[in-house]
């Protein structure tokens, strides 16, 4: 079987992103190559996965116009994106601090490839996080190392760089068990993320 012509186009535009980036740090190119190698090879199955979306899904669009503003190959994942919004299962974070009421409604995930995702695999987890206006994404670590392409201005933070601002179509890397966070300002954030499960 093969992916569906949607999800290829996906991949094939995530993948012309994340290697045109112009802040890719050095230290990050080894695991960008490495992880868009792993997406270019279908080793999944489809996914059975009900569209669900959440109240911070009404900043989606915003998100992606000002994505299709950008660069032509951060306008074709932009595209490439909302083709998919359709069929996405969007879902809140769960845990310690993210329960209050601006959060709640403030926030969405979605998996695009993974074990929840319009394509299941185990070694490569894809998806996007969108944050309403004004909105903080709390502290959070995970085991698996990733990568973020941000498609729309926002802040990240590390313990040991502070607060800083990739600019849209930069790379963010996080080694496994990074704590991190990000927040959005005057306009919507949306960036789509990679973590490397694989060995």
């Amino acid at each position: 079987m093969q992916r569906s012509a949607s999800l290829a186009r996906f991949t094939r535009a995530f993948h012309a992103a994340a290697v045109a980036s112009d802040a890719v740090p050095e230290r990050s190119i080894a695991t960008v190559q490495r992880m868009c190698a792993a997406l270019d090879n279908y080793t999944g199955q489809p996914g059975d996965v009900a569209p669900q979306m959440l109240p911070a899904c009404r900043h989606l669009d915003a998100a992606l116009t000002t994505a299709r503003a950008g660069p032509t190959a951060l306008a074709r994942l932009a595209y490439a994106l909302q083709e998919l919004a359709p069929l996405l299962h969007w879902r809140r974070k769960t845990g310690p601090g993210c329960f209050d009421a601006p959060f709640m409604d403030g926030h969405a995930n979605t998996q695009i490839m993974g074990p929840e995702g319009l394509e299941q695999r185990s070694d490569v987890v894809v998806g996007a996080s969108l944050l309403a206006p004004q909105v903080t994404y709390p502290d959070h670590d995970h085991p698996p190392e990733e990568i973020y392409l941000v498609m729309s201005e926002g802040d990240w933070f590390t313990r040991a760089s502070g607060w800083y601002t990739p600019g849209s179509g930069g790379i963010v890397h996080h080694a496994p068990a990074m704590v991190h966070a990000m927040r959005s300002g005057a306009r919507p954030l949306l960036a789509v993320w990679c973590l490397w499960v694989g060995r």
